[in-house]
Parts: C-alpha cells; structure tokens; sequence
C-alpha cells in the first residue's frame, strides 16, 4: 500500500476521533509538537522510526516525551499504535493530511506562495486576502522566494496553481513569437 494512502487512514481515524472529542485543534498542536521535536532530532527521529530497535525502548523513549510535552492519552495511544504498526516513518505525512482535514472541515486553504524576493507583513496578508476574495475560503500562505521567476507570483493552493510570474510571461511571448501558440 501506498505511504499516502497508508498516511490518509491513520489521519481519518485520528480526526474521527478528535471531532468525536471534540479536541481537532489540541489533537493538531500535539501532532505538530511530536513533528517538531522529531524535526530537531535526527537521532531520535530515525532511532524512533528503525524496525531495527526494541518496541519497548522505543515505548520507554515515547513516554518520556509524552511526560515533557503533556500529550492527552489518546495522541500517546496512537503514536504507539504507528510503533506497534512500524508507521512512524510516515508521521509526517499523516500530520499533513489530518491538517488537510481540519482545514477543509473549517473552510480554509493553504496556499504556497513562491516570490522573486521575499514579502513583507503587510504584503502577505494584502496576499492572503486577495487569494481570500478570489476562492471564497479563508486563505492561509507559506511563503518561499525563488529568484529566478524575476519578479510576480506563483501561487499553489491544493495543487491548483496560479503563475503570474515574469519569468512565465516571457516564456509565453517568447512561444508566441516563434508561432508555438
């Protein structure tokens, strides 16, 4: 089975279970938080994630964590189940996706904004409100600089993308002037 499809039903049964409890947000932020200390940490990460190192070990390592950050019980109940099922690895990608839902349950999007240079504060929320006006959702942005699109936006919102980039606009004169349009 495929690592997102794999991803998608771990993070279904843990959003089902967070509106049932009403804790979607709490759930996100521990997740986010597991996600974050696991980032800083590559030996813990990959010690965590080898099928190689005694479940117990890595159980005994997961309760101490649990016992610095104060998880709730059932985001510590399902972290043992992805150690118990050797899916650790992938829970990176079951936080994308269970942040997928939570938006989608709160009419939001998350767009990835690609500039020439980076954008100010008051830039990316002018941003954000366009994108806002435009889809009818709330819009929330990530933004990275590219150099090389020389100026404009490139704007990808769940995989639909807006290039109002220069380096597209002459890509396209350039086709139309060679007759490739």
């Amino acid at each position: 089975m495929k690592s997102e499809m794999i991803a998608r039903r771990y993070a279904v049964a843990l959003y089902e279970l967070a509106r049932e409890e009403h804790c979607e947000q709490r759930f996100a932020a521990e997740l986010g938080l597991v996600a974050e200390i696991l980032a800083e940490s590559a030996e813990l990460r990959d010690f965590l994630q080898s099928p190689l190192n005694a479940l117990e070990l890595k159980k005994s390592i997961l309760a101490d964590i649990e016992a610095r950050v104060s998880l709730s019980a059932y985001l510590v109940n399902f972290l043992n189940i992805l150690l118990d099922k050797d899916r650790f690895a992938q829970l990176g990608e079951i936080l994308e996706v269970y942040t997928a839902l939570l938006d989608e349950a709160s009419g939001k999007l998350r767009a990835r904004v690609t500039t020439a240079v980076a954008l100010n504060a008051e830039q990316e929320a002018k941003l954000a409100a366009a994108l806002s006006r435009a889809s009818g959702k709330q819009v929330a942005i990530e933004t990275a600089v590219d150099p090389a699109l020389i100026g404009g936006v490139v704007a990808d919102i769940q995989g639909l993308i807006y290039d109002g980039s220069v380096r597209t606009q002459i890509a396209r004169l350039k086709m139309g002037l060679k007759g490739e349009i």
